[in-house]
């Protein structure tokens, strides 16, 4: 199945999003991503319809990456 998925990067924390890990590997030398189970693409841009902004990035580029996010104190 083909979709946007949620991935974080093993070691740094930072989240990418693609349709594969491997895209995500191959802009970043090739270090492992972690599928988030708990992404839902629906909820997402329900929760922060800016969130298409994202989306729209992955289609075209094939991945988005982000900074790791940080503890909420």
């Amino acid at each position: 199945m083909h979709r946007v998925r949620k991935f974080v990067e093993v070691g740094s924390g930072r989240i990418g999003y693609a349709l594969t890990a491997e895209a995500l590997a191959e802009v970043s030398n090739g270090t492992q991503w972690r599928p988030d189970p708990s992404f839902s693409v629906g909820d997402t841009v329900l929760a922060d319809p800016e969130f298409a902004s994202v989306l729209r990035a992955v289609l075209q580029d094939g991945h988005v990456l982000m900074p790791p996010m940080k503890a909420q104190e």
